[in-house]
């Protein structure tokens, strides 16, 4: 069957090549770095989101601590995606030449080149992608309960990636028992008693950490939304990008037959999109958003005829090669063409970090304090030395309130380090005294200052009581185990 599609297959081959290339030359994200952190720190749960990327990464450590390394799990993600694309089409009765084209035209898509960084959102999709694939097995094959206790333990681990599971899980419950009816109940139940293990392990972390899943994704993160007219039309627009235009048209002109397969695209995205619709009203809806539902996105492509199908392929490829040799061209221009820009010192940080960590050991001093979560994340994974974050107020990549005790810094003498210049004015709020440098590397200018006899109780009313009110305020109706956050700075305040 490949011999056949061996023009399609050369050209995957190509766009896997330039995927490769970009691996090895895009820099470490704040993200990417923030995420090795979680596994350099293992735990049974982080600030922002559930731990299994951190986990992931953990185990891809014993082999290797390279983040090109790291990235591998995206690149195997793909393939398994449009495995699962292929799969599901076979399992209800799609022609094999109709499935296996579904799955070239994701592998030749903008989306699939994109997937090159290690995010959760990698591993919601690589998780949730086969535990739907085994989920669907359960019901159609003799073999149910396997499948069904493979699907249950992918799908908790895709809950333990990202909440967006929930939405996947919902859908394929409605799903199930709307098709399958009675047969479904023991496929249903053995699924959903395994997920809830995996639920209940970040119930009893949130539990005993504060509610920081919770306080984060459900508050933090969205107090500050308004109406925007703006939000909605980027989510449309999306839409639009993964399906690419000559896609969407396609499948406007297409019969589309009321299979079991369309029903079962139906309940997972019509609940998704409509989701999504409604978040886009006050949020702004990110790529990323529609990772864990793009094999479903992918399997309306099914419903194509043949030569729409080999059309949609080497349309989608060109747009693709055409995403790949922007990528390449700014990733390959000297930082030098790059000085006047307003970020310039951000690249450099990105793109010479290690430069940057010879320049610090200068100040001979065992730990350091930045001022951004990406900024202490790179460092920490180039300098190899402990830096963490002060003096910020972000509702993002927290995760450093855990790690750092600022009570073990009262009377000390602290240095810090800053992309842009120092604010004098915490220095004096702080600091008894201070001095400030700077050095350059590659013509970017840095800041650093060394700070004498740190003020605990100063930096705590400035900045602890902010963030307690603003991160670490747990609604009555929530019961507290433990929060490390109110234990070390409010233990003998009442809640």
């Amino acid at each position: 069957m490949i011999k056949s599609y061996q023009k399609e297959i050369n050209t995957l081959f190509a766009i896997f090549a330039l995927k490769i290339l970009i691996l090895i030359l895009l820099p470490l994200t704040g993200d990417e770095a923030y995420f090795i952190k979680w596994a350099d720190n293992l735990s049974m749960g982080y600030y922002d989101h559930p731990p299994m990327v951190g986990w992931v990464i953990y185990l891809m450590s014993y082999i290797s601590d390279s983040h090109m390394f790291f990235r591998l799990f995206a690149v195997i993600t793909t393939f398994v995606t449009a495995f699962v694309i292929y799969k599901i089409a076979l399992l209800y009765k799609v022609e094999k030449k109709s499935a296996f084209y579904a799955a070239l035209i994701f592998l030749a898509s903008p989306v699939d080149i994109l997937l090159v960084l290690m995010t959760n959102d990698v591993a919601l999709l690589f998780f949730s992608s086969l535990g739907t694939l085994f989920l669907l097995y359960s019901l159609e094959k003799k073999e149910w309960l396997r499948y069904a206790l493979l699907a249950g333990i992918f799908l908790g681990s895709a809950f333990l990636s990202k909440y967006f599971a929930l939405f996947l899980m919902l859908s394929l419950l409605i799903f199930s028992l709307y098709i399958y009816k009675l047969k479904a109940i023991k496929t249903v139940l053995v699924v959903t008693v395994l997920a809830s293990l995996f639920i209940a392990q970040n119930l009893y972390f949130n539990y005993n950490s504060c509610w920081n899943n919770i306080l984060f994704n459900f508050f933090a993160r969205t107090e500050d939304s308004s109406y925007s007219i703006g939000t909605v039309l980027g989510y449309f627009g999306l839409i639009l990008y993964i399906l690419t235009p000559w896609g969407a048209y396609y499948l406007l002109k297409s019969r589309f037959q009321r299979t079991q397969l369309l029903k079962l695209l139906i309940s997972i995205l019509s609940l998704a999109f409509f989701i999504f619709l409604v978040v886009s009203l006050k949020n702004k809806i990110g790529l990323h958003w529609f990772l864990i539902f793009i094999p479903y996105i992918f399997l309306l492509f099914v419903f194509l005829e043949s030569k729409k199908s080999a059309k949609l392929f080497k349309y989608n490829a060109i747009f693709t090669f055409a995403h790949a040799a922007i990528v390449l061209i700014i990733l390959l221009l000297p930082t030098s063409l790059l000085k006047e820009h307003k970020k310039y010192s951000d690249i450099i940080m990105y793109t010479k970090p290690q430069a940057i960590c010879n320049e610090l050991d200068a100040f001979d001093d065992e730990r350091i304090f930045t001022y951004s979560y990406s900024t202490a994340s790179v460092l920490s994974h180039y300098c190899k030395k402990e830096i963490t974050v002060l003096f910020n107020n972000s509702k993002y990549g927290r995760f450093d309130d855990k790690l750092l005790d600022v009570r073990t810094l009262d009377k000390s003498d602290i240095t810090l380090f800053n992309k842009r210049e120092i604010n004098e004015k915490q220095l004096q709020e702080v600091c008894s005294s201070y001095t400030l440098n700077s050095f350059k590397v590659e013509g970017a200018d840095f800041f650093a200052a060394s700070c004498q006899k740190f003020n605990y109780e100063n930096y705590k009313m400035l900045y602890l009581d902010f963030q307690n009110e603003k991160f670490y305020n747990i609604p009555k109706w929530l019961p507290i185990g433990r929060c490390y956050f109110k234990e070390r700075y409010y233990s003998g305040e009442s809640r």
